[in-house]
């Protein structure tokens, strides 16, 4: 049994493996920026092989076309006065279905801005026409393009006051009703063409969350003159089985893990929202609309007297941003959307330089927040990230094998007995290993000594057999600490009676100093579940922990 022993893998008391049953949905990050917006399709596919480095799923896009001549034409306004048509953007296709080859774009979206220059009036059935068929052949190119969807950005920076009653309107109750019927009609505009199309917006009805916290919210609504909530129910009308709606609130710039703001705000996207929403829409809502945030990355760079600033945790602010990220992809059903301004997503250095010098001088945001992509890469998927940087991981341990050589036996009475046993005709390398027999609940136990607070360890394990697991929990001073939850380790797919590695990280948390490492089999009589070869190493030298 020398140098056998299973594995460990826990999880800052959570997450570090939340995500990676295939039983849940998996979260996605989008990236945004200044730079997303200044740069074109093919400029974002020149540099596909970096975005596979980041730890994205995927970025927005803004649609430019690229004159035969190498002019790059403005941004597109849809709800500008011209009418676009399939002509004239159907040469970024192409580009669109290369850009979603990659890990790191395949799940981009097509970008479109849902302030006007000018406001649109209500009754102007020929503007609403013209918004209504842009957005339909915005839906078309991300559907053919083989784009995720479309995610769009209602924010008033033309002060045109787009979604409020202006005295020019109709009484509200009218006007709320030509709105509900404006949404209707762009709506179908787009799920016509794309009908299982995701549409992230940076706001639904989380814009205004003083409603969800409201005794009287559609009295508010009404007193302000908000038309968004009508306009949002006139989207709703139209919103076929198939797409899903993304509320990415992008008050969450300045959510706060330790509040547990994440999770709040969840709560009131899923439930309190609800009071804005027409009755005959609300059973929609709760199956096909989804709680998203935006994370602000200048906050994690700006200096101590920016009004977007935070500090360092536990001495790193590369930590801070983990534990906002690492709520936010607990508490999202789908979504986060991750936002800058002051730097690049990549080096563009394939692209035009008058467009992104400002963002490539001081180099990328990972080099600027050290370690942000391992961040992402591995609370967004631990086991991937895992199993292409464990060998980099293992480098700058200290190789040591802290895993203790006594280990125990349990198993619940009431049940089915069982048996504990070295086999030493089976093992994972060589022929010998730990074994269980027919126990209807038990495991063996180990314990890792001497461990201290903010401690990273990377843990490896080989699991046999069918109904096991692993899972980590806490003692303080001998005595446990239910307190601080057990953490479940997901074990590999693949055939019961073959041999899985299992391989992961825990950081210590505050309020322990033992791992007690569960290896635990449900099995019916004459089952039985083999475990070995574990391996506990001290990670030193790895960012951002």
């Amino acid at each position: 049994m020398n140098n056998k022993r299973l594995f460990v893998a826990a999880v800052l008391a959570a997450v570090w493996c939340a995500g990676a049953d295939d039983c849940a949905l998996r979260r996605k990050y989008i990236g945004h920026g200044w730079d997303l917006l200044a740069v074109t399709p093919e400029e974002v596919l020149a540099h596909a092989d970096e975005f596979d480095r980041t730890g994205l799923d995927g970025v927005t896009i803004m649609p430019r076309v690229t004159e035969p001549d190498g002019r790059v034409g403005p941004r597109l306004a849809p709800m500008a006065s011209k009418v676009w048509t399939r002509d004239e953007l159907k040469g970024m296709i192409p580009v669109f279905r290369e850009i979603v080859r990659h890990r790191g774009l395949r799940e981009s979206f097509l970008f479109a801005m849902w302030a006007p220059p000018k406001r649109l009036a209500w009754t102007n059935d020929a503007a609403w026409a013209s918004f209504a068929a842009n957005m339909g052949t915005m839906a078309w190119l991300a559907k053919e393009g083989g784009l995720r969807g479309l995610l769009v950005d209602p924010e008033d920076y033309p002060r045109a006051r787009q979604y409020r009653r202006l005295t020019s309107d109709p009484p509200y109750d009218e006007t709320a009703r030509l709105a509900r019927a404006r949404g209707a009609q762009v709506g179908a505009a787009m799920f016509r063409e794309f009908p299982d199309m995701a549409l992230l917006s940076f706001w639904w009805l989380s814009v205004r969350p003083n409603y969800f916290v409201s005794d009287t919210p559609c009295a508010d609504v009404r007193a302000q003159g908000d038309l968004w909530p009508a306009f949002i129910n006139g989207l709703l009308d139209a919103l076929p089985p198939g797409a899903r709606f993304v509320d990415g609130n992008e008050h969450a710039y300045r959510y706060e893990a330790e509040r547990g703001d994440f999770f709040k705000s969840a709560t009131f996207q899923r439930a309190r929202a609800l009071s804005l929403i027409a009755p005959e829409n609300r059973a929609k809502y709760r199956a096909q609309v989804r709680a998203g945030f935006g994370l602000y990355l200048d906050c994690y760079i700006n200096p101590t007297n920016s009004p977007w600033y935070f500090g360092p945790v536990d001495g790193s602010r590369t930590r801070h941003f983990e534990l906002n990220l690492e709520q936010a992809t607990q508490a999202a059903d789908e979504y986060i959307w991750i936002y800058g301004e002051k730097r690049g997503w990549v080096s563009w250095s394939k692209a035009d330089t008058r467009r992104v010098a400002r963002f490539t001088k001081e180099g990328t945001w990972d080099a600027c927040i050290p370690g942000l992509y391992d961040v992402m890469g591995r609370l967004k998927d631990p086991a991937g990230w895992l199993a292409e940087n464990m060998d980099r991981l293992l480098a700058s341990s200290d190789r040591v094998n802290r895993a203790a050589e006594k280990y125990g036996v349990w198993q619940d009475d009431r049940l089915n007995k069982g048996k504990f046993a070295v086999d030493r005709t089976c093992g994972d390398g060589d022929s010998e290993s730990l074994r269980i027999d027919g126990t209807g609940n038990g495991c063996y136990t180990f314990q890792v000594d001497g461990v201290t607070t903010g401690e990273v360890y990377a843990v490896e394990v080989s699991v046999r057999g069918e109904n096991v697991s692993v899972s980590a929990s806490w003692q303080l001073k001998g005595r446990w600490q239910w307190g601080i939850p057990s953490v479940g380790v997901p074990i590999p797919e693949g055939k019961a009676d073959a041999w899985r590695r299992a391989r992961g990280l825990v950081r210590v948390p505050a309020g322990a100093d033992r791992f007690v490492v569960l290896l635990s089999a449900r099995l019916e009589p004459g089952a039985s579940a083999w475990f070995d070869n574990l391996r506990v190493y001290c990670i030193k030298r790895v960012r951002p922990f």
